[in-house]
């Protein structure tokens, strides 16, 4: 393995990002509620490349040695309808198995951390799936506590 470097995102990345957007949309099939909507790799496919210029963006790779071998991404947000204070939204962070369990995700996280504290936001958010326990236990080991959680219910079963 090369020297391992988390840097911004280039366009020539993309091609990369978007394949393990490919492989943390199957991994997360289990677990989802809602399907995704028809054309969400190329909704996902614009929204990586317009962080690559955005100023309230970040895109960001994990480079082993000229290979891309994780991602992440944030943007800043107003995560409460009832407030205007903004928040870095942590999401895409993906890091392939052969180079798990060696810290990159929590370089990828403390890298959006900076972006966010450069962007003067006090906070950084990301939703993951419950039943992802493994995730939920690293996000919690590197600092993110439960603020709020949503519920859902098929209509079915909440009529009498």
């Amino acid at each position: 393995m090369g020297k391992l470097e988390v840097r911004r995102a280039e366009e020539r990345d993309l091609p990369a990002c978007m394949a393990m957007f490919r492989e943390l949309n199957q991994l997360q099939d289990p677990w989802r509620v809602f399907e995704p909507r028809p054309g969400i790799e190329d909704e996902m496919a614009r929204s990586y490349r317009a962080a690559l210029e955005d100023p309230d963006a970040l895109l960001l790779v994990a480079d082993a040695g000229g290979e891309v071998v994780g991602m992440a991404a944030g943007h800043v947000h107003r995560p409460s309808t009832f407030s205007e204070q903004k928040a870095v939204e942590l999401s895409s962070v993906y890091v392939q198995s052969s180079h798990r369990r060696r810290g990159l995700a929590r370089k990828l996280t403390a890298e959006v951390a900076r972006f966010a504290r450069a962007r003067g936001v006090d906070r950084v958010t990301l939703k993951t799936f419950v039943q992802n326990e493994e995730a939920v236990a690293a996000w919690r080991r590197m600092g993110f506590e439960t603020r709020a959680l949503q519920m859902t219910a098929s209509p079915d079963r909440l009529i009498d």
